[in-house]
């Protein structure tokens, strides 16, 4: 099968929704990922239960997306699986994905996958200690990322 020139894996905990509503801009960062033919997935430690629930608050339904779970890989973050399996799924080259995450692990996980570690402010951790971990750009929230997607690869 062909590969994908680029696309966007999303640490969907803290990345896209506060575990209780969407972040700001989320859905229209996904709607513009899916409109303009940029492949997307979702890479998570938690369970594929939670990560069902994360996409519905999102309105998306979680058969149109590729999830990769922990139960998935033989190791969660900090070590790169998650990340690899979803650019597999995603047929893209791993060095041409953009890996979005919250969180220090996320960063470090990116960066031992060779993917391109963006980070969104959700998680608690602040722009030094991501950028410190790997982040080549941290964003406020989603929307803010797509505002800046072209910085990372985001064009249609």
């Amino acid at each position: 099968m062909a590969r994908n020139e680029v696309g966007f894996i999303f640490d969907l905990d803290g990345t896209l929704v506060d575990s209780v509503y969407p972040l700001p801009g989320a859905l229209p960062l996904l709607e513009y990922l899916t409109r303009t033919g940029i492949p997307w997935a979702v890479a998570t430690s938690g369970n594929l239960d939670v990560a069902r629930a994360n996409l519905e608050l999102l309105g998306v339904e979680p058969q149109a997306v590729p999830v990769i779970t922990r139960d998935d890989v033989k190791r969660a973050k900090p070590d790169p699986d998650l990340f690899l399996a979803a650019a597999d799924r995603l047929h893209v080259d791993v060095a041409s994905a953009a890996i979005i995450g919250d969180s220090i692990w996320d960063m470090l996980a990116a960066r031992r996958a060779h993917g391109l570690g963006a980070g969104v402010l959700s998680g608690g951790y602040g722009q030094d200690e991501l950028e410190r971990a790997g982040a080549i750009r941290v964003y406020e929230d989603p929307a803010d990322l797509l505002r800046h997607i072209d910085e990372i690869g985001g064009r249609a």
